[in-house]
């Protein structure tokens, strides 16, 4: 006879009990403003006046969805947002395309 085949828990990691899961959502219309895009720009750490021609990263960074298995989750207590991975049970403050967009500009 052969072994049963044990099956993952269907259900995940999943992030802490106190949270709520947002569901991402994408507006394909949306542009960022200008606003946005220099204040996201100075996160990264460019300097508004000398990359100026980098600002696409700034631009593209705003616009990129979440990687797979991520979503937005908001703390009860504080209403804080952070994106947890329900596949590997990695949880973040940052969007996690940000670093790949940090690590674009650099």
């Amino acid at each position: 006879a052969t072994m049963p085949e044990v099956s993952p828990s269907p259900t995940g990691p999943s992030p802490p009990g106190d949270s709520i899961i947002l569901e991402e959502e994408i507006d394909p219309n949306y542009v960022p403003s200008q606003d946005e895009i220099d204040e996201y720009a100075k996160w990264l750490g460019m300097d508004l006046q000398q990359d100026k021609d980098l600002q696409w990263i700034a631009r593209e960074g705003l616009k990129a969805p979440l990687p797979e298995h991520w979503k937005p989750c908001k703390t009860t207590d504080t209403d804080e947002i952070y994106y947890f991975n329900f596949s590997s049970g990695e949880s973040t403050w940052d969007h996690p395309c940000d670093e790949y967009y940090r690590t674009l500009y650099e």
